[in-house]
């Protein structure tokens, strides 16, 4: 990694360095000369203030003064100059905060709020996302990057489609009148229903589950409690890409529970480096 890299050798031009290891741990050549952007790792998007302030008094003190948000909800400090780089990277190690991985390795894993904030949410995407970063964010070795995203809900704030690998929570809805749970026909599942899958039939609510987005509008809102949750989990998204020619990843798995979709994302990053042209 460019911390032990500098560590052992001060190096004064570009000539002397290694350009693509230094990209590899977050450091990144700028156009301008001798100046690179150092880019941090920010877990699941969640930075403290403390940290945050760190950040910006770093920026005001060896950069220009700002910072730079990335698309995977990342921090970058352009303008620190080589010689800068071991202080830099101390002051952040001391809050905790490191540096992002570049080049063809496994990205930082992004996400939405999940249950932690959001109201739509059915999954707990902050606890999933951080297990796929303790085991895979970094791996190096592959034949080009890899990126993750977990969403909370079909809303798919987090774009898992967009990913190599996405996850989105998913509810199976399931019209239960049991236990007193009488419903009273008064079509609020109906309206609020995205994909129009249901529908009243002689007082009664009816859904087609091909049309149904499984975002648990009905059960979350239902008044009387005639839907109840069925099978919950992780839908798995597989092969979504940007770039030059983007395309959507194919749902590949359904209601998976965290463990599995922990399993599979070990099971589909062996696969694509086992069967990935290199690039």
């Amino acid at each position: 990694m460019p911390e032990t890299l500098l560590q052992e050798r001060k190096p004064t031009s570009r000539e002397a360095i290694d350009l693509n290891a230094l990209k590899a741990g977050g450091f990144i050549m700028q156009r301008q000369a001798n100046l690179f952007s150092l880019r941090l790792k920010v877990p699941v998007g969640n930075i403290t203030a403390d940290q945050l302030l760190k950040v910006a008094e770093i920026a005001r003190r060896y950069g220009q003064g700002y910072l730079h948000l990335t698309l995977r909800q990342g921090i970058e400090i352009p303008f620190i100059r080589l010689d800068d780089f071991n202080v830099v990277t101390g002051e952040l190690a001391a809050v905790g905060l490191g540096l992002g991985a570049c080049g063809a390795r496994v990205r930082v894993i992004t996400a939405c709020q999940g249950t932690a904030i959001c109201t739509d949410a059915l999954g707990d995407t902050h606890s999933l996302a951080r297990r796929l970063d303790a085991c895979l964010y970094g791996r190096a070795g592959l034949p080009h990057k890899f990126k993750m995203g977990v969403t909370g809900c079909p809303n798919a704030c987090a774009k898992p489609q967009e990913n190599d690998l996405g996850f989105m929570a998913v509810m199976e809805p399931i019209f239960d009148e049991s236990d007193g749970h009488e419903c009273t026909a008064c079509s609020l599942c109906v309206d609020l229903c995205p994909g129009k899958a249901i529908r009243l039939v002689d007082g009664k609510p009816v859904i087609d589950r091909s049309k149904c987005f499984h975002d648990g509008r009905c059960v979350l809102n239902c008044p009387t409690g005639s839907w109840r949750a069925g099978r919950q989990g992780w839908n798995a998204y597989v092969g979504g890409k940007w770039g030059r020619q983007p395309q959507l990843g194919v749902l590949f798995a359904e209601f998976l529970a965290e463990d599995e979709a922990v399993a599979l994302a070990e099971k589909t990053l062996a696969a694509y480096c086992r069967l990935a042209n290199r690039g």
